[in-house]
């Protein structure tokens, strides 16, 4: 998932919304759950790689644990990857017994 946020400025809690569908061949796909993800640390982290300059190799600039505005089912790290902010997170399924997803979610400079 990649996301490019012009103004920083404007988001005071972002929220990203995934719904999971299995993929079936001969009927309609079945809904399997949702999870969402607060957006937010992100755009912080962002802010922070531009303050310490980092451009270059693999940095860590934030965990983010589970919690009330987030279906993260374990820690999730955003590094500086080669000037680009990347947060890798699993996601636990709402509304299921159980399921979890995994994304790579990358916040782009609009200005490249």
């Amino acid at each position: 998932m990649t996301f490019m946020v012009v103004d920083f400025m404007k988001f005071t809690k972002l929220l990203s919304q995934q719904e999971v569908f299995d993929k079936d061949t001969f009927k309609s796909d079945d809904k399997m759950g949702h999870a969402h993800l607060n957006l937010q640390p992100l755009v912080s982290a962002s802010r922070l790689k531009q303050f310490v300059q980092v451009s270059s190799g693999e940095t860590t600039l934030r965990m983010v644990v589970p919690d009330s505005d987030n279906c993260l089912a374990r820690e999730s790290s955003i590094c500086c990857i080669n000037g680009e902010v990347v947060q890798s997170v699993w996601l636990r399924l709402c509304a299921v017994e159980s399921g979890e997803i995994e994304l790579k979610v990358k916040l782009i400079n609009p200005s490249r």
